[in-house]
């Protein structure tokens, strides 16, 4: 379940080419277990509501053994009580949101990451705007449509505050 139409297209569709090159990888050196995966897609549009319904006929029509995506942390949000429910997994290749994986504390039992999270990005690029490039003082400009963009910002902010650094400007944009 990828988004393929919609606002963060270019997302999902990069996310589903690098999954079929990774599929054909492993079936060219001879599938799981002597057996060819098949990928199955489905569009969400971009769209939390339209993750549910997508993993849904994906569980239900096409009967798949785990689902790879969505892209965005919202559609996966989204998608998290339909695959848990079908105790189907569910790897989320690109979603940081830190909850995606945890919530209050206890670790999802069917949902999986392959990326590191806002707060580990946040803070590498605090320390390296503070440390390696010897900035100490920072203006910050985020984008408020973005759920992405706003994680980043206010783990960045946070730990170049702890750094020692100063926040000149803290503006935000609507894209």
């Amino acid at each position: 379940s990828f988004e393929l139409t919609g606002n963060v297209a270019n997302y999902g569709k990069s996310t589903l080419s690098g999954l079929k090159l990774a599929v054909d990888q492993v079936n060219k050196a001879g599938g799981v277990n002597g057996k060819q995966l098949v990928v199955v897609e489905s569009d969400n549009k971009s769209e939390p509501a339209e993750s549910g319904n997508s993993v849904t006929k994906l569980i239900t029509q096409d009967k798949v053994v785990a689902v790879v995506g969505p892209a965005t942390s919202g559609c996966v949000f989204a998608a998290t009580p339909v695959v848990t429910s079908n105790k189907v997994p569910l790897i989320a290749p690109c979603a940081t949101a830190p909850a995606i994986t945890v919530d209050n504390g206890q670790v999802k039992e069917f949902i999986f990451r392959a990326c590191f999270i806002d707060p580990y990005q946040g803070a590498a690029a605090a320390t390296y705007a503070y440390k390696n490039l010897g900035y100490k003082k920072a203006a910050v400009l985020t984008d408020v449509v973005s759920d992405y963009a706003v994680g980043l910002s206010n783990f960045f902010k946070k730990s170049y505050k702890k750094l020692g650094g100063e926040l000149v400007a803290d503006m935000k944009y609507l894209s």
